[in-house]
């Protein structure tokens, strides 16, 4: 398991800002039928982040249930028994019915997944992401922005979890590239990038995301982050962003230079993730950290 999680800290405004993405092409995307989307719907249960599990995306539908969409690599009891715990407390919450659809990675043999424990039953909507083609979808999206074609954006922001022979980290570089070629305004493009790296973050390395921030430059994530003027613990989750940075380049990283990160003015941390390819090792580092 990865040491932090982008969607542990930088989750909620992220979907919230980018909430007509998911109310207009949803369920195109999933190709399973739904009320249309009212609204996004933030969660915080003090029990759920105690443990550090959190509820991927949920929105609530028009017809007043809930929309609560998981994504994982495989399913497992384990993980079902999970998600029925954050059903229950959607429900005792809301009291109203919740749809739970899981995206899976690798695939799955049935098109549901439930338990039954006697008491208690339980069951959701399997959408398998390894029978969407990623090869060709990509193709597909390159010929659509070329030709300045309407497109799904979730096809894009997604694409890195379909099929594909290539590993997740070039899937992300990729999509990234696309997105970059969209002739939208840049907040919308900031928005497609956060997304994409948010929803694949669980499957990739520190190294992953380390390639990922130094080859395009996610500075601008940073900068999406506080632009929202969020709160001091959002503003803590971009600095274990930036020591998530810092551990997949250089080994060896002390208790000093992680308590020099956390003294740190984001906008010193900015600066330093753009030249982080250029500082040789941890004393360059620790003596930037110090200016």
């Amino acid at each position: 398991m990865q040491e932090f999680d982008v969607t542990a800290h930088n989750y909620d405004f992220v979907f919230k800002d980018s909430f007509n993405l998911f109310k207009n092409d949803i369920a195109d995307f999933l190709e399973v039928e739904l009320p249309g989307i009212a609204s996004y719907l933030e969660t915080e249960f003090a029990e759920i982040e105690t443990n550090l599990e959190l509820l991927d995306l949920n929105f609530m539908l028009k017809d007043g249930s809930i929309l609560h969409l998981e994504e994982e690599a495989e399913i497992s009891v384990s993980d079902l028994i999970r998600f029925a715990s954050y059903d229950l407390k959607l429900y005792n919450r809301y009291r109203d019915r919740v749809r739970t659809i899981i995206l899976c990675i690798k695939g799955y043999t049935d098109s549901t997944a439930g338990f039954n424990c006697g008491s208690l039953g339980y069951n959701s909507t399997v959408v398998d992401m390894s029978k969407k083609d990623g090869k060709k979808k990509l193709e597909e999206l390159k010929e659509k922005i070329e030709n300045n074609e309407k497109i799904n954006y979730l096809d894009l922001i997604f694409l890195p979890l379909m099929n594909s022979d290539q590993k997740i980290v070039d899937r992300v570089k990729e999509t990234i590239k696309l997105e970059e070629k969209l002739e939208i305004e840049q907040n919308s493009k900031n928005n497609l990038v956060a997304l994409t790296v948010v929803l694949s973050d669980k499957f990739l390395s520190d190294k992953d995301m380390s390639e990922i921030w130094r080859d395009y430059k996610m500075v601008k994530f940073f900068k999406y982050v506080e632009e929202q003027g969020k709160k001091e613990g959002e503003k803590q989750g971009e600095k274990k962003l930036f020591k998530k940075l810092i551990k997949g380049n250089f080994e060896g990283c002390d208790d000093k230079i992680m308590e020099l990160i956390d003294q740190a003015e984001i906008s010193k941390l900015e600066e330093l993730s753009e030249r982080i390819s250029k500082i040789k090792d941890l004393k360059e580092l620790e003596e930037a950290l110090k200016q």
